[in-house]
């Protein structure tokens, strides 16, 4: 039986302040246990990797205007509750955001309604990112 592959994507949205690199995360309201995460998820049918990124960052951060996208690498792993191979391909970009903000996601998805609260972390005490979210982090420039 051949397993199928889901293509998902990350995205590490940055911004220099205060001469430190910091990393857009958010918690997800009621599942603030999951701890740290960041924008994603999953490509869509005949959709390329940069569509797909910029789709995912407007409809879970409202950001729409994204800069200097670039890919940092790619990392493949099963995952049992989809019965799947998941190859996720992670991003870096800067975007303008408030310090904190809340955002209600805006999808044709299950995560349609889900409220996420954003804030900045700061890169240089390496924040720790629920599940898989954070392989590439090391990258980030």
């Amino acid at each position: 039986m051949e397993i199928k592959t889901v293509s998902k994507v990350t995205a590490y949205i940055t911004r220099l302040h205060n001469n430190k690199r910091q990393l857009l995360v958010f918690k997800e309201q009621g599942y603030e246990h999951l701890g740290l995460q960041v924008p994603g998820g999953t490509v869509e049918e005949n959709e390329d990797l940069l569509s797909a990124v910029q789709r995912e960052i407007h409809e879970e951060a409202g950001i729409n205007d994204a800069a200097n996208i670039i890919l940092l690498g790619e990392y493949t792993y099963y995952l049992e509750k989809l019965k799947s191979n998941v190859k996720r391909y992670y991003f870096q970009m800067n975007a303008a955001c408030p310090d904190q903000f809340t955002h209600i996601v805006q999808s044709n998805d299950e995560d349609n309604g889900w409220i996420y609260n954003y804030h900045w972390f700061d890169l240089d005490e390496k924040p720790t990112l629920f599940g898989y979210l954070g392989v590439h982090l090391d990258k980030v420039l």
